[in-house]
């Protein structure tokens, strides 16, 4: 729930991967790159996440200051 663009950078990250497998039977792609797509759209999506919560709190006035520590949500 608090990070709302994960799952979907997941998703994309698998059809990305999907189109280089099949790219893959015709052309050599290195694994460097392979794994450098699922990486970094995992990692956009992560990061949009993050911009979208602190967008988020600090429209709601709840943005911590510099003395006080953020709490964070274990999920659990």
């Amino acid at each position: 729930d608090d990070y709302v663009y994960l799952e979907h950078g997941a998703h994309y990250a698998i059809g990305a991967l999907a189109v280089i497998l099949l790219v893959t039977i015709q052309y050599e792609i290195n694994e460097v790159i392979t794994g450098l797509v699922g990486v970094v759209l995992i990692a956009w999506s992560f990061l949009s996440s993050v911009r979208r919560n602190k967008k988020l709190a600090d429209a709601e006035g709840k943005a911590p200051t510099s003395g006080e520590k953020a709490e964070v949500s274990s999920g659990l």
